[in-house]
């Protein structure tokens, strides 16, 4: 799980979310999980940046998946219609069970915070 604070888009010099979930799929991570609880606010940049890290784990096999958007970004999601393309999820637990084809319980024992801008 990635724990988001800030600014999703990565001002120069800085490390990108997309480049974070791409370093992790690289790595046999294909489960993305982005905890969005922390980010606040949303704009063109930012929704640029989720369709890219959904591209980026959809290409390597694996599938993003969004947590606790707040109100105005889902409603943002939702008019960009990324809504269509990411699960958005508002439990922790039900998101991580999504992940799991097998019917048995998954459990994460690697955390990752991303700080960005």
């Amino acid at each position: 799980m990635i724990d988001a604070f800030g600014k999703l888009a990565a001002r120069e010099g800085f490390h990108s979310l997309h480049d974070q979930v791409s370093e992790l799929t690289a790595n046999g991570c294909h489960r993305i999980l982005l905890n969005l609880a922390g980010i606040s606010s949303v704009d063109c940049s930012d929704i640029g940046e989720l369709a890219a890290c959904h591209s980026a784990a959809v290409l390597a096999g694996g599938e993003l998946k969004l947590l606790r958007p707040v109100p105005a970004i889902e409603r943002l999601l939702e008019a960009t219609r990324l809504d269509q393309l990411i699960e958005i999820h508002v439990s922790e637990f039900l998101a991580i069970q999504s992940f799991d084809d097998s019917g048995i319980a998954v459990q994460w024992t690697v955390g990752s915070e991303c700080y960005i801008g």
